[in-house]
């Protein structure tokens, strides 16, 4: 692999140039290559970015991958959920997550472990009825004042809200995905409707941890959260903007 890719001569490139775009790498590959087409640069990038060995930050421009990916397994009620709505509305795209991917990275523990399900609005109300069918706890779109008279922070909520076009998710089965860490970082700020009933400071906490943890990837933090309306707010929690 080292003598295709290069892997030792590109991460020391890296440390002192990184990020760099697509013709800086093409660059750095010709010292070893003259005749190295895009084509096949752009399959190295590839590649390296699936080997976890180099990640890109914005679109077009790539730095070493010094972080773990962004990884959570599903728990067996998500999983039940999941073949609730793939069973009864087997064409609906919808997104689920733990409120425990966000709040383990708090400095206080949650009693509240909510699911959060995002299905395309017009299946939204559908997706509603067949899971509150099945489930307790179950809130479409939960304003602060619903959570304030009806939903318990010592229970186990689920919680459906719209699946915004273009949101940054992961494909997983069929029309079953989950968030894209810049989706759950948005969402977070926003916290409209109501992900958690938590405080702005602790938000900025939970924002810095992932970010220390996790690569982000700006592009696509910036393009959701101008789909958000998030605007000016998205740098107060230590974020960029386009």
């Amino acid at each position: 692999m080292n003598s295709t890719f290069k892997v030792n001569e590109l991460q020391y490139y890296l440390k002192h140039h990184q990020p760099v775009d697509t013709s800086g790498l093409l660059s750095f590959y010709r010292k070893f290559d003259a005749s190295l087409s895009y084509s096949t640069l752009r399959w190295r990038i590839h590649e390296l970015k699936k080997l976890q060995i180099i990640y890109s930050p914005k679109r077009g421009y790539y730095a070493l991958n010094d972080k773990k990916a962004f990884i959570h397994e599903s728990t067996p009620e998500m999983d039940d959920i999941v073949r609730t709505i793939q069973t009864s509305l087997p064409e609906s795209k919808f997104s689920i997550y733990s409120t425990d991917w966000l709040t383990d990275f708090s400095d206080h523990t949650y009693p509240c472990h909510n699911i959060m399900i995002d299905v395309e609005a017009c299946s939204l109300n559908s997706a509603f009825d067949k899971i509150k069918q099945i489930h307790e706890n179950v809130f479409l779109a939960p304003e602060e004042s619903i959570y304030e008279h009806y939903i318990s922070p010592e229970t186990h909520n689920i919680i459906l809200n719209k699946l915004y076009v273009d949101a940054p998710i992961n494909h997983v089965d069929s029309f079953y995905y989950t968030p894209k860490l810049e989706k759950l970082l948005v969402d977070l700020i926003l916290n409209d409707p109501i992900i958690l009933m938590i405080s702005k400071p602790e938000i900025k906490t939970i924002v810095s941890n992932l970010q220390k943890t996790y690569h982000i990837n700006y592009s696509t933090l910036n393009r959701y959260s101008k789909k958000r309306y998030l605007g000016e707010r998205i740098t107060k929690y230590g974020l960029l903007q386009a």
